[in-house]
């Protein structure tokens, strides 16, 4: 990382937080949603939808706060996609196959019609999805946040 992050410190650390922030809540809903009764359709529906905005809002969030680091330190991405390549070029991703397999999660929600496909990507949000975004949070903290001589 560039010495111009210094000019990024404060939007970059707000935007970490609030990335870290929704992943807090969005793991609350999805533990709430498992104490759910089987029989109130109603409320596992409602937690369901709650977990995928959720999720859409994070992974928006993730993506846009990638580039803003990379800005930083001269690269100019302005896609998910490239954002996600570049994370993993860093070594902050571990799977590509599965961030790709997220954004593309992501962009079938404005085009999913049927309870039975929003299901299965709820399902992939909490069963193969949070863990990634929990690791890569833990990496920018490490490799940005946390490293004081990247500020100066």
């Amino acid at each position: 990382m560039s010495h111009s992050l210094e000019n990024y410190k404060e939007s970059i650390v707000l935007s970490y937080q609030y990335a870290f922030r929704l992943l807090l809540h969005l793991k609350n809903v999805i533990a709430a949603s498992k104490q759910i009764p089987a029989e109130d359709e109603l409320m596992k529906e409602v937690y369901r939808d709650s977990i995928v905005k959720k999720y859409e809002i994070l992974e928006d969030r993730l993506w846009k706060l990638l580039s803003k680091i990379f800005k930083a330190s001269g690269l100019e991405l302005h896609s998910p996609r490239a954002c996600y390549r570049q994370a993993f070029k860093e070594g902050w991703i571990e799977h590509i196959d599965i961030w790709n397999d997220m954004l593309s999660s992501r962009n079938a929600t404005a085009h999913v019609y049927n309870e039975e496909d929003y299901e299965q990507i709820k399902q992939k949000i909490v069963d193969e999805y949070v863990q990634p975004i929990e690791a890569l949070l833990q990496k920018i903290k490490e490799e940005v946040i946390d490293r004081d001589n990247i500020w100066n």
